[in-house]
Parts: structure tokens; C-alpha cells; sequence
């Protein structure tokens, strides 16, 4: 045991040593190839670019631009598989319940009162992260999991018991993770809708106009690029990364009282 520690330990230092290695080596001799790709030229081009109203999402975060604008359908897939795991997390433990009055502990008031401090910070932070995420670097997924942060601290600083207090049930996160999934939806096939009611041609997805459909979601709210349809995007995945997750460590933190049904139910199967 203590030898595979140690090979643990080791490998991790000798990772972090390479990459921190790579890192500064980037600033004297080139590593990476400086060609790029004309696919990729083509995002960075027309990724924010007004001169091109047609082919630009008026997303400054290039990143955002693809995942959401140029390939939204298969981001849409990918979000999907969380919702998945959730699922499989439930299966797995059918028939388990969420106990209170167990009378957890939790840590010391110092730990408590740190957390205290540190979880509006990182509310705020994770806010800044999701709604600007088509101006910086970010977005929903990256704000989703700064904020399941705050349910693993409470989680392990207070209990999971504390999170019941505070009105948390895996049954309600799910039924929010999948109104925010409508929600994708809708947004999603709002210009269809639109396009549908004027009778002209539109697609879904679409975010910005397009030589054949001038259909278009809202680039500006007042001087700040909305990038359309990018920012509600960010919004809802913000709210189904972060319940997704909660809901996944509250699982995962089950105690024993709570899993004994689970447990039943399974020998029953078995």
C-alpha cells in the first residue's frame, strides 16, 4: 500500500514537473506548430466580426463561438450525457431515502466560518464565469461546476444533512436540470418558430442571420456583445452543470441509513 503511494505521489510530481517544464520552455524555443489550420482561421476570422453579419455569432470567446453557435447541436448531445449518468447513479441506487435528524457534526466553527466567507465568492465568481462567457474565457459548463463546489464544501465542512436543511433534494435538482434542458430546447428552436410564423426560411440553432434567412437572436444588450443566442445558452447550462453535479455528490455521499431500502431492493433483484 504504502509503495503504490509513493508511486502515486511520484508519478503526480513528475507530471506537474513536465507541464510546468513545457510551460517555460514555450518562452524561449517554439514547441507547437505556428500553422494554422484553415477551419481554424475560419473560427478566429468570423468568430466576432460585424463586417461579416453573416457568418460571425459576435462572440469574442472563440471557444464559445463553436460549441454554441457552429456546432450548438452536437454541444446540445454532450450536455445530455450528464443527464445520463444521473440516471444511472438512480438506478444503481433505487429505493434509497434522504434522511434528516441524524444529527451530523460537521467541522470545526473555524472551518464553518471560512466557509461562510468563501461561498458569495465563489457564487460571484461563477456567475461572471457563465454570463460572460461569450466575451472571456469560460462559459455555463465552467460556472456549473465552480458552483457544485459550494454544495462539496457543504457537503464536507457541514454535512450532507445541512444541504436538506437548505431545502436540497435530488429529486428537485433533477426536475430543474430538466426544465433548464427544455429550456435549451426552446431557445434552440425559437428561430424555427419565428421563421415558421413569417413563412420564411430559418434554421434550427440559428443564432445569427444568414445569406438565406434573416432571421436573427439579439447580438447587443445595450454595448455589450450578447453573441445572441450564446448567452441564454450559458445561462441554462450554468443551472444543469451545477444541479447535475449536486445531485451526483449527493448521491455519492449517501449514508449508510439512507442506502438500506437501496440495498433491500437490490437483494430483491438479485
Amino acid at each position: 500500500m504504502i509503495k503504490r503511494d509513493v508511486l502515486v505521489a511520484f508519478s503526480l510530481s513528475l507530471l506537474v514537473l513536465s507541464i510546468s517544464l513545457i510551460i517555460w520552455l514555450e518562452g524561449y524555443i517554439r514547441i507547437a506548430t505556428p500553422i494554422i489550420s484553415s477551419l481554424g482561421e475560419s473560427y478566429l476570422y468570423y468568430s466576432y466580426n460585424p463586417w461579416y453579419s453573416n457568418y460571425t455569432s459576435f462572440s469574442l470567446n472563440v471557444v464559445s463561438a463553436i460549441i454554441w453557435d457552429y456546432r450548438g447541436f452536437d454541444t446540445f448531445l454532450e450536455t445530455t450525457v450528464l443527464m445520463a449518468s444521473i440516471i444511472a447513479i438512480y438506478t444503481l441506487l433505487r429505493g434509497f431515502e434522504e434522511k434528516v435528524f441524524l444529527q451530523p457534526k460537521g467541522l470545526s466553527t473555524i472551518t464553518k466560518t471560512a466557509t461562510k466567507i468563501v461561498i458569495p465568492l465563489i457564487i460571484a465568481y461563477a456567475l461572471a464565469i457563465a454570463t460572460h462567457g461569450q466575451l472571456t474565457p469560460g462559459g455555463g459548463f465552467q460556472g456549473g461546476a465552480t458552483l457544485a463546489v459550494i454544495s462539496s464544501l457543504i457537503i464536507a465542512v457541514y454535512s450532507l444533512e445541512f444541504l436538506y436543511y437548505m431545502g436540497y433534494r435530488s429529486k428537485r435538482l433533477v426536475v430543474i436540470r430538466g426544465l433548464c434542458l427544455i429550456g435549451l430546447i426552446i431557445v434552440a428552436i425559437t428561430p424555427l418558430l419565428i421563421g415558421f410564423i413569417l413563412n420564411t426560411k430559418s434554421y434550427i440553432f440559428q443564432n445569427m442571420s444568414k445569406e438565406d434567412s434573416f432571421i436573427s437572436m439579439p447580438s447587443f444588450l445595450f454595448d455589450a456583445p450578447l453573441a445572441g443566442s450564446i448567452f441564454f445558452y450559458n445561462v441554462f447550462e450554468l443551472l444543469i452543470v451545477f444541479t447535475g453535479l449536486t445531485t451526483a455528490l449527493m448521491l455519492l455521499s449517501l449514508r449508510d441509513v439512507e442506502l438500506k431500502k437501496a440495498f433491500e431492493v437490490r437483494e430483491v433483484y438479485e
